[in-house]
């Protein structure tokens, strides 16, 4: 496919630096950005497609997301244990047939409508549902990192573990896993891929964890699961494994950490932890949306970020009451400043929007281990981009930079 447009940009280049052309022309051949530049007055090229009323930005990534929790979102329930039994068990139960298949088309839809081209996404227990889900986002067009959730020990209930023995057995969990991922995992051109994902340390027997590690590693397939997201998790977590360090160390220990691992959340990790998860490559998604909703917390990013970890920004629906990552970005912003005025953290975060659409753009791709150059509008770059009207964000007329543009949005 070839397109020739004249739009306005805001991107970020590929240093991080911000870019902003009120008038530039993009060059779309194989899917690729070929061209991106600015227009001079009065040397426009001939035969571009006139948009010059929309801003082009980058495709948004969700590093985080929950597909069959999406009919929650806004379901009160208190903090993230109790939450989990009284809205989100029962309702990922019901996570089969058709239902399943109809879900999976609004979610990739109201992610598409949202501006977000790439996600990280969790789906429910069963296979069958996961094949589903797969299926729906071949025909989406997303770019889509996906695993079927495991969970060997405290499953969604006791009867559900009595009357699912398959879904709730760590060898038919992992067997059905490696079966999703020998067909899913680089499938519509690399566009699908594959997550192993342990739902969080007190859902998963060591040697669950383990066998996971070891199958994604061998499969060169996506690890994902949740870390230290609210206090009374990690302490449960600290009964559960009393002979690992810590909580970021019960994954350490079963090999789960690794440059193609997604941690959500870690609200309340250690400067030990940080360090290991930034020797391993892994990559925190903060989720600030969540972490308010939920009362989990503050992630402290700056100093994630001063340990050398990697980041990326996740809605985390149905935790967060969204799938808009322009509404999560805000909310990082705000949360990282009133942690700053509450004195929350060693290091006072610089909380910009700049570095919020950062990590919404260019991180997240880094981190879902996109093409090179994704995440930006850069010559070489995959042609994932998104068209806002201007009209709609920018009734004051063209921005003079950036970080105007930015801050309108």
């Amino acid at each position: 496919m070839s397109l020739r447009l004249r739009t306005a940009v805001l991107t970020l280049d590929r240093r991080g630096r911000p870019v902003y052309w009120p008038d530039a022309a993009l060059t779309v051949e194989g899917g690729k950005l070929v061209e991106a530049r600015p227009v001079r007055r009065g040397l426009a090229p001939r035969g571009l497609l006139d948009r010059r009323n929309r801003l082009a930005i980058p495709g948004l990534v969700d590093a985080h997301c929950h597909l069959p929790q999406y009919p929650a979102v806004g379901a009160d329930g208190g903090e993230l244990l109790p939450w989990l039994k009284k809205n989100i068990f029962p309702l990922e139960r019901r996570f089969r047939g058709e239902y399943a298949r109809r879900l999976s088309r609004l979610f990739f839809t109201e992610l598409a409508a949202h501006g977000t081209t790439a996600a990280a996404v969790y789906l429910s227990v069963f296979a069958d549902s996961a094949h589903a889900a797969f299926e729906e986002g071949e025909r989406s067009g997303l770019r889509l990192v996906m695993g079927k959730v495991m969970m060997d020990r405290g499953s969604y209930d006791d009867a559900f573990a009595r009357t699912h023995p398959r879904e709730s057995r760590p060898h038919a969990s992992l067997r059905e896993s490696d079966e999703l991922c020998a067909r899913w995992h680089g499938a519509a051109g690399g566009r699908l891929r594959y997550a192993y994902t342990p739902r969080f340390a007190l859902s998963c027997s060591e040697g669950l964890m383990r066998a996971a590690a070891a199958e994604a590693a061998r499969r060169g397939a996506f690890v994902q699961t949740h870390l230290s997201e609210n206090v009374s998790e990690v302490a449960a977590v600290r009964r559960a494994f009393p002979k690992a360090k810590s909580y970021a160390d019960v994954y350490a220990r079963a090999g789960l950490l690794g440059p193609r691992t997604l941690l959500a959340h870690g609200v309340w990790l250690t400067e030990a932890e940080r360090r290991v998860i930034a020797e391993s490559g892994s990559a925190l998604v903060h989720c600030p949306t969540s972490n308010a909703f939920l009362e989990s917390g503050v992630m402290d990013l700056p100093a994630a970020r001063l340990a050398g970890c990697r980041t990326a920004l996740g809605s985390d629906v149905a935790g967060g009451p969204s799938l808009d990552l322009f509404e999560v970005m805000r909310q990082s912003v705000f949360a990282q400043r009133l942690a700053k005025a509450h004195g929350l953290f060693k290091t006072p975060p610089k909380s910009t929007p700049l570095k919020a659409f950062e990590l919404a753009t260019r991180c997240g791709a880094r981190a879902l281990g996109l093409a090179d150059g994704a995440g930006t509008l850069t010559a070489g770059a995959p042609a994932d981009f998104v068209l806002l009207d201007s009209a709609a964000y920018d009734p004051f007329g063209p921005a003079a930079d950036a970080e105007t543009a930015l801050a309108r949005l």
